[in-house]
């Protein structure tokens, strides 16, 4: 009995090993699965499988230049100085701005007209090098090929060349390159031109040399490493171009030649000598396109995954296609979210746990429209969101290894990926918003579907509604309405039409980073009207109501036209908002918040109010996703509208007075170190010159609130000091004016608040722009003048008078529930024992008065499951399991907890079940064999 019981128990014991090892296998798995895509190594040089897939019956020929047709470029229409006809150029970027290569007009960054930009010498071709402020140059050699140099920094060398008018009509390099390439015996290299590539991240470049190799170039030291033989010969008359393009990390290069009949991946992490590894892919290819006459435009989309366009001579058999060293090609995830603010939901609350910190503001609500279509369109595993509040085009899609994201502290991709590889693997494999450019994910998981909502933040629309609300008095009109005169609007209206061309490329980068994706880009609704009653938390009169309205009609056409340019859709939610909005309906069933109390680091970088001030509620999102399913048949390409050019300028940006100033191009960008200041200091400014494209060693001016305003200081090479005058406290602007590389007239703005002399001095009681109205109709704590949303009084009186937890003096802070809302609150206003600084950590957890959301009726929606093998393809997606913290609607109910389990596929479940089954027989052949030695023994 004894043996038999120590038997029970060493079988107990195993099977708990067993299980424990299963649990380890679980979790290594997941992190494993997890980080699919950055763990595996891509064997391209030596395939067991191969996957071929087209994904576009359109080629890109649009996308490259005529002559370096291995550079990236954007399709912009331009005009001159000098002439206001428009042209078209393919344009490829630099650090300053675009250089179309066929015809050397250069559109610097911060404008909207082109120069040529003249050579050196009549041989020079100019190249530009992505992302850097240097620049390469091909001079061409008599005997056929050229000459490779290098400018270090080209903007020093440009001289502005102007006709007897003045006028500016070109810039000319007035000295030679900086750095010239040489071979081994010390003479210039010999290249072929039309070969020459770069990274997406300009890190590396390739090139050909006559009569020697195909050589990576280390941008970073330049050093040269040989890996390919050449295809042309120095004299040749006419030089075979090769299709050439290069990994981000350098490790792979792709060389296509038509007329060796050659697709081949090079590995350059295993060479034999000058020789590296490759597999010559042309025969695959040529084995499954029927009629395969040449491939072109072959670019690296991910590290495992390369598009190029194929011409064939048999209809339906041209395109964009897509080849891996895989068993297939197929999306990882089916739908992602990408945008700003009104897409992550600001506004909407309930923000996802470590999205609403002091160092990350991206406020991704569970409410956002994108996490709603996930909810009713895929699953928490096929469908995810990444958008951020306070996103540009540059948070969006830029590729730069240096960007940082927007969560302050964080590294930039290079270091991540380098020094904290497992934390970058996190936040790929947790979708964590405004870590890295959102493109990121896009090029990681190349959604099915992808949803894009961006621009607003470019134009600053957030800026111009916090101008509005603060209190503005100007000599050219009484009624104290912003933007008051005719340049002023004018101004507004010219950034906008200059955010088409950025928009453009945006949605270009998007199809390029994922062309198996359909993009839906998404505009902005109309968030007040001109008629009806205003509540107290809107702070607009009717002029500046219409103004507004007027505003959102402009970026939305200008989002239009660029995603007609660019060959995506555009999906108008304008009016989606209807029977909502502010002005319009009663506060039960407002979709957009008013003035909202806070002190976030809101618009412009400033911390003086919530950031959901003017943004769609909970209810809002909600009617945003009914709008984007209706139009687009939910998701499934339905049709939509462009918005119609206007036959005429609105009279709201034209019947105003004129001061005669002259109208500038206006930025924002000014780099302010204390944007909180007072009146007599001192404070240091920066301007990034190249990215507004001024002069680098130009002089400007620094005013405060206007171009016309008060001289505060003076820039040179863009840094300087400005000095406060004695102005009112409250929000201001600094303005940076003078002139840019073409002379057009630039104004940079940037707000700032002007604090009170004393900090115990307090200007507003809990609305840092406006005065309290003394009105708190909902008795929620709030005064209405900033309460973004003015419910019904409450009228639940059972649970008894307020609960107030007030903790140390340090920090009173105000929790209030929905059972004890009813009562007095005069605990909580400004002058009885909390100053604006600790009321600013108040929050309601929720509210008695929510939106009515419940009588809205959503259309049919077609719920689409995933397949196994998407299932099984998005594996890395971890599933959201949200739980609440509050009652879902409150308007500062902020925080809502969520954890993330790992999805395991099927295959991955049935590989544990077989090792556990293994190893639990193994454990009985060896109790078994025990047992019967210990009988033998006992015998």
């Amino acid at each position: 009995m004894k043996t038999m019981k120590r038997l029970r128990q060493i079988r107990i014991l195993v099977v708990l090993c067993v299980l424990f090892a299963s649990m380890i296998g679980y979790v290594l798995a997941a992190r494993v699965s997890g980080a699919t895509l950055a763990a595996t190594e891509p064997q391209w040089v030596a395939p067991s499988v191969m996957a071929l897939k087209r994904v576009s019956e359109v080629t890109g020929h649009q996308t490259q230049p005529v002559y370096l047709s291995n550079l990236n470029c954007n399709l912009e229409t331009y005009h001159t100085p000098t002439d206001s006809a428009t042209q078209t150029g393919c344009f490829s970027e630099a650090s300053y701005g675009q250089i179309d290569v066929d015809s050397t007009m250069v559109i610097f960054d911060g404008t909207d007209e082109a120069v040529p930009l003249l050579p050196n010498n009549p041989r020079q071709i100019l190249m530009p090098w992505t992302k850097a402020e240097n620049m390469v140059t091909l001079d061409t050699a008599p005997t056929g090929g050229s000459f490779i140099n290098m400018y270090k920094n080209p903007l020093a060398v440009m001289q502005t060349v102007r006709n007897i008018f003045g006028q500016v009509t070109a810039k000319q390099l007035t000295a030679a390159p900086d750095i010239a390439f040489r071979g081994p015996t010390g003479a210039p290299l010999l290249i072929n031109g039309q070969s020459v590539s770069f990274s997406d991240n300009g890190s590396w470049m390739v090139i050909e040399v006559l009569g020697g190799s195909f050589e990576r170039v280390n941008l970073g030291t330049l050093e040269r490493t040989p890996f390919a033989p050449t295809y042309s010969r120095a004299g040749s008359p006419a030089l075979d171009a090769s299709s050439v393009t290069v990994s981000r990390d350098g490790r792979f290069v792709t060389i296509e030649n038509t007329y060796a009949s050659e697709f081949k991946v090079y590995d350059l992490d295993h060479c034999n000598g000058p020789l590296c590894n490759s597999y010559n892919y042309w025969p695959f290819v040529q084995q499954h396109v029927t009629g395969l006459r040449y491939l072109s435009h072959v670019r690296f989309v991910s590290a495992g995954l390369i598009s190029f366009d194929v011409a064939s001579s048999i209809d339906g058999q041209s395109g964009t296609y897509e080849i891996a060293p895989t068993n297939a090609i197929r999306s990882l995830i089916q739908y992602l979210g990408l945008g700003d603010s009104y897409s992550a939901g600001e506004g909407a609350f309930d923000y996802l746990a470590g999205t609403d910190t002091s160092t990350d503001t991206c406020h991704l609500s569970s409410h956002s429209y994108p996490l709603l279509l996930t909810h009713d369109l895929f699953n928490a595993a096929g469908g995810h969101s990444v958008a951020c509040s306070g996103a540009t085009i540059h948070d969006i899609g830029d590729t730069d290894d240096r960007y940082r994201g927007q969560v302050k502290g964080v590294v930039d991709w290079q270091q991540l990926s380098q020094s904290q590889p497992a934390l970058l693997a996190s936040i790929l494999t947790n979708y964590l918003p405004g870590y890295v450019a959102q493109q990121r994910f896009v090029t990681q998981y190349q959604p099915e579907i992808i949803t894009l909502g961006t621009g607003g933040n470019d134009m600053g629309f957030g800026d111009i509604l916090q101008e509005c609300i603060a209190y503005h008095p100007t000599l050219h009109n009484g009624t104290n309405t912003c933007y008051a005169t005719y340049e002023d609007r004018q101004e507004l209206l010219g950034s906008i039409s200059r955010l088409s061309p950025r928009l453009r490329s945006l949605y270009g980068e998007m199809k390029r980073l994922s062309p198996v994706s359909i993009v839906y880009v998404v505009g902005y609704p109309q968030i007040t009207v001109d008629t009806g009653s205003c509540g107290l938390n809107v702070h607009l009169n009717a002029s500046e109501l219409e103004f507004v309205q007027e505003l959102v009609i402009e970026l939305n056409r200008a989002v239009s036209n660029a995603a007609s340019d660019a060959g995506v859709q555009y999906v108008d939610v304008s009016q989606a908002l209807a029977g909502h909005r502010l002005c319009e309906a009663a506060s039960s069933s407002i979709a957009v918040n008013g003035l909202t109390a806070g002190k976030d680091s809101g618009v412009g970088g400033i911390a003086i109010f919530g950031t959901e001030s003017y943004h769609p509620n909970m209810l809002g999102q909600q009617l945003i996703e009914q709008a984007v399913l209706r139009q687009t048949n939910n998701l499934h390409n339905g049709v939509t509208k462009t918005i119609p050019p206007k036959t005429s300028p609105s009279p709201v940006f034209t019947n105003y007075p004129k001061t005669g100033r002259p109208i500038s191009q206006v930025t924002k960008g000014t780099t302010i170190t204390n944007k909180h200041t007072r009146s007599g200091q001192t404070i240091p400014v920066t301007v990034d010159t190249k990215r507004h494209g001024l002069l680098p060693n130009g002089h400007y001016t620094a005013h405060i609130d206007g171009p016309g305003g008060t001289v505060i200081g003076q820039l040179a090479g863009g840094v300087g000091l400005i000095t406060i005058p004695d102005a009112p406290p409250g929000l201001h602007t600094v303005v940076i004016t003078g002139s840019d590389q073409i002379d057009q007239h630039v104004a940079i703005v940037q707000p700032i608040v002007i604090d009170p002399p004393s900090d115990n001095q307090v200007v507003h009681g809990a609305c840092p722009l406006v005065a309290d109205s003394g009105v708190d109709q909902d008795h929620d704590g709030i005064d209405d003048a900033c309460d973004p949303i003015i419910g019904a009084g409450p009228t639940d009186t059972s649970s008894g008078g307020p609960t107030i937890v007030t903790p140390p003096a340090a920090s009173v802070t105000a929790v209030i529930t929905p059972s004890n809302l009813v009562g007095s609150v005069a605990a909580l206003q400004p002058g009885n024992g909390a100053d604006l600084q600790s009321f600013s950590t108040f929050r309601v957890q929720s509210a008695t008065a929510l939106p009515n959301v419940a009588s809205l009726q959503k259309p049919a929606i077609t719920r689409t499951q995933a397949s196994p093998a998407q299932l099984d393809a998005s594996a890395s997606a971890p599933l959201q399991q949200i739980a609440y913290v509050n009652p879902p609607g409150g308007p500062r109910g902020r925080t809502r907890q969520y954890q993330r389990l790992p999805v395991i596929p099927w295959l991955l479940w049935l590989a544990i079940a077989m090792l556990a089954a293994a190893v639990y027989r193994l454990s009985q052949a060896w109790l078994a064999k025990r047992v019967k030695q210990y009988q033998v023994y006992t015998n």
